[in-house]
């Protein structure tokens, strides 16, 4: 455990999974301008669209701005997407967030590597005057019911409650906030590719006084997600899949470093979320790697 943190947060975690439960992986930035909102499209996209030619509207852009500008709750909400070969951008008047494309998890270092250049492109347009929020989401997706897999419940009268449940908790760990959303009676996608189960989702963010988007980027907020919130907090929010066949996994120590292979075992069947949301299942045999 981490002081009061309520997740114990593990030393090591995969650095890639697979069949990945990620199906949405989103990186966020709101700020402030002084810009109106009719010129800052054609601002952002002459910096990007040699990577993201194509752009949609989407549905929100549909209503008039003064109704727009009336109601908080679409404040940060994006107007306009621009497509791209890896990843998606959305952008609003306050906001604009990296996606990645529907099963296509590149992983941390990927997408990090591309938020690195979005920020430097959007420093070039001249338009943000300051950031107010720098925030990872990860949405995770699996096909049973994750309440019974997980070290957390919900209960009244000392008996725990079943059935359709939706949690949502917010957690501090200085200068970090997280918001978890657990849920058991998720749709995933529409139409006849329309998916029944559960999702866990993790919003993890710094607010306007805990950085500096152009003075020193996304780094210091790497370095916070992998210090406080677990070693691999990128590639993963969720250390292992619950229950099947279990991949290859990075979790052996070298030099202070994560770098050598290990194979889990079939038998072993639950690792950690967040360091130790998951129930533990029986270990079964893990190939260790050499000092």
């Amino acid at each position: 455990m981490n002081g009061e943190f309520p997740i114990p947060i593990p030393d090591r975690l995969p650095i890639k999974i697979d069949p990945c439960p990620i199906a949405e992986a989103i990186l966020e930035i709101r700020f402030v301008t002084s810009e109106s909102w009719p010129t800052l499209p054609g601002l952002l996209f002459g910096r990007i669209r040699d990577r993201y030619p194509e752009q949609k509207g989407l549905p929100l852009a549909q209503l008039p701005e003064e109704i727009r500008r009336r109601e908080s709750a679409f404040t940060y909400q994006p107007l306009i997407q621009f497509l791209g070969r890896d990843f998606l951008i959305q952008f609003g008047p306050r906001v604009v967030s990296l996606v990645t494309k529907s099963k296509q998890y590149p992983g941390w270092a990927a997408l990090e590597e591309e938020m690195t250049w979005l920020v430097s492109e959007l420093q070039q347009t001249g338009f943000v005057s300051e950031g107010e929020r720098l925030g990872v989401r990860y949405i995770n997706f699996f096909s049973f019911d994750i309440f019974e897999k997980l070290e957390f419940e919900v209960s009244t009268g000392k008996k725990r409650l079943a059935g359709e449940l939706s949690v949502t908790s917010v957690l501090t760990k200085p200068p970090l906030t997280s918001r978890l959303l657990v849920a058991n009676s998720a749709i995933l996608g529409t139409g006849d590719s329309a998916r029944h189960g559960s999702i866990l989702d993790v919003d993890v963010w710094l607010g306007s006084l805990d950085f500096d988007l152009f003075q020193n980027g996304l780094a210091p907020f790497s370095a916070l997600l992998f210090r406080r919130m677990g070693r691999r907090f990128g590639p993963a929010i969720i250390a292992a899949r619950v229950g099947g066949v279990l991949p290859v996994f990075r979790v052996c120590k070298i030099s202070g470093r994560l770098s050598a292979e290990c194979v889990l075992d079939r038998r072993r069947m639950y690792r950690s979320l967040l360091g130790g949301l998951f129930r533990k299942g029986r270990a079964g045999g893990v190939q260790t790697c050499g000092n």
